[in-house]
């Protein structure tokens, strides 16, 4: 079983599905393999909301789970959120992916911190890696990285979706689920047990039927 979960850090409903993802990997361990994958938000380009719209959100956001997370890390209208999801991506060349991507989400969504500024992404990307500053910033600018995020991006659209956060999910007999904009672990959960559970009757009647017969 394989899951392809696209994000974007700037994402309060993704700062929600990470947690999904992270249960999925606790309960479930080898049996699904998990690949991560960035969805900017707008494509990666300049994002028309600005502070007062997000805050707008944020509070819906609430209203709607529960959770309060901080929206002044979106500092003005016209900003993209290119900066913090690079660096991440670099990060994962350096086997410290998940180190950054928990320190700019929680600067960014607990903290307020304005992680679209590069010398603070920066910073806080380095700080929780180790990864020296110059090799950061250097990935920053480095053009195989800025297509991977585009590949990612476009593979993220040819599923014909939108919302992030994304799970596609495809099980080793080739059904496919894909879940857009879902946060809540109920529906992922749901199609992932039933889709092992296929593939278990499956493996059951391959170990006591012969091939299938050549026509």
């Amino acid at each position: 079983m394989q899951i392809t979960y696209f994000f974007d850090v700037c994402s309060i409903w993704c700062a929600l599905s990470d947690e999904v993802i992270a249960e999925v990997g606790r309960r479930y361990g080898a049996d699904v393999e998990i690949t991560w994958k960035i969805a900017l938000i707008n494509g990666g380009q300049p994002m028309k909301a600005g502070p007062d719209q997000e805050l707008w959100y944020y509070d819906r956001c609430e209203v709607v789970t529960g959770r309060r997370f901080n929206h002044r890390w979106l500092e003005r209208k016209g900003l993209s959120t290119w900066v913090p999801n690079i660096l991440i991506a670099a990060a994962w060349r350096f086997g410290k992916g998940k180190e950054v991507h928990l320190a700019l989400k929680s600067a960014g969504m607990d903290r307020g911190e304005p992680i679209l500024q590069r010398a603070r992404a920066l910073k806080l990307a380095a700080q929780a890696s180790g990864i020296a500053t110059e090799a950061l910033a250097s990935a920053l600018e480095d053009p195989a990285l800025a297509a991977e995020l585009r590949d990612s991006l476009a593979e993220f659209e040819s599923y014909r979706i939108d919302q992030r956060p994304a799970f596609v999910l495809r099980s080793a007999i080739g059904d496919t689920a894909v879940f857009s904009g879902i946060y809540r672990s109920e529906p992922i959960f749901a199609a992932l047990e039933a889709m092992l559970r296929d593939e278990e009757k499956y493996r059951e009647h391959a170990a006591s039927h012969p091939p299938i017969p050549v026509a």
